[in-house]
């Protein structure tokens, strides 16, 4: 069976209702797929070969938390992927990412 909500294992008490802030936008996600050169930072698979924009992540799961050096450039199969166990993933940035700051 599917569970939903509450009864669903990465339920977060309904975090994913909230409204992103106005600084989340086309141009900020823009600006942060750029600085990653168009590429997913875990895997590396390209912008150009999966023919649409890849996704921006919160590194602190923090949707109102829009610092770029919050943010990250995701293909969605990555992205995906660090849905779970984010404790993993949030130390995994932490220790494994340079974010390279915008110019």
């Amino acid at each position: 069976p599917i569970y939903y909500g509450e009864d669903n294992w990465n339920w977060k008490g309904g975090i994913s209702f909230e409204v992103y802030p106005k600084g989340w936008n086309k141009s900020l996600k823009e600006v942060i797929r750029k600085r990653d050169n168009f590429e997913c930072q875990i895997c590396g698979k390209k912008e150009i070969d999966e023919n649409r924009n890849l996704n921006i992540h919160h590194i602190d799961y923090d949707k109102k938390n829009c610092n770029i050096d919050n943010l990250i450039t995701l293909c969605n199969s990555c992205h995906i992927k660090t849905n779970g166990n984010r404790n993993y993933w949030a130390q995994y940035f932490k220790n494994n990412i340079n974010i390279k700051s915008c110019q």
